[in-house]
């Protein structure tokens, strides 16, 4: 049997232990403008090259190769969030909840394991760790699943929902993992569609990690 590869690469580059946690965004078939896309890729990619022609020492370039990704993560879900152009179905609330539960089954089904999610009007962020298989099969398993559902519900046949690729991003340690627990649940916030995360009907939170939550008034 041929090995499942622990990397890949289509237009971003994946790097998928089995041991990892994972951050993934999946978003609607052409939910940016592709043109808002290409540009913030470029400038990551300027940056990419940059820092790997500078005299930092291997463990700096690193460090700074790490914190340029989450720049970039963040303005990406920035034009996400701030988009109206595109299709928004996620906003429908039987289709928030289908993608919710999809995403609990799988969890219960033992292919990973789920720390939190949210779904937005356009996209979801997920966070799963433990995954039995690459990523790419699980979240095509997921997109595979809920295209067919919304179809249906829709009234469309043959045409795309997700965008294929999702993005991704490896964890690295626990002050990281905290912050991006804190990132998907605060993002109905963020959007100001709720004053508090848990107003938000399409948050799901293990309940093991609770301890994650920053709290405010304590972690500023």
């Amino acid at each position: 049997m041929t090995q499942e590869p622990q990397y890949y690469r289509r237009n971003l580059p994946h790097w998928q232990p089995t041991n990892g946690v994972f951050h993934l965004i999946p978003r609607l078939f052409r939910s940016l403008p592709p043109k808002a896309l290409e540009a913030l890729s470029f400038r990551h990619k300027q940056r990419e090259a940059f820092l790997e022609r500078t005299g930092y020492d291997a463990w700096e370039r690193k460090t700074l190769l790490e914190q340029d990704r989450d720049v970039y993560f963040a303005a990406f879900d920035d034009l996400l969030d701030s988009t109206r152009t595109g299709p928004h179905w996620l906003s429908d609330p039987s289709i928030a909840q289908l993608v919710l539960n999809s995403l609990l089954y799988w969890h219960e089904q033992g292919r990973y394991k789920l720390v939190c999610a949210t779904v937005m009007s356009n996209h979801a962020h997920i966070i799963l760790y433990k995954i039995d298989r690459p990523l790419f099969r699980i979240t095509q398993s997921i997109k595979t699943y809920t295209a067919k559902e919304f179809n249906l519900l829709l009234g469309r046949t043959g045409e795309h929902f997700w965008q294929r690729e999702t993005f991704d991003h490896m964890i690295r340690n626990r002050v990281a993992f905290r912050k991006h627990v804190g990132y998907v649940l605060n993002n109905p916030v963020k959007a100001k569609l709720v004053d508090d995360w848990e107003k938000w009907p399409f948050t799901w939170l293990n309940p093991a990690f609770r301890w994650a939550v920053v709290t405010p008034s304590v972690d500023g």
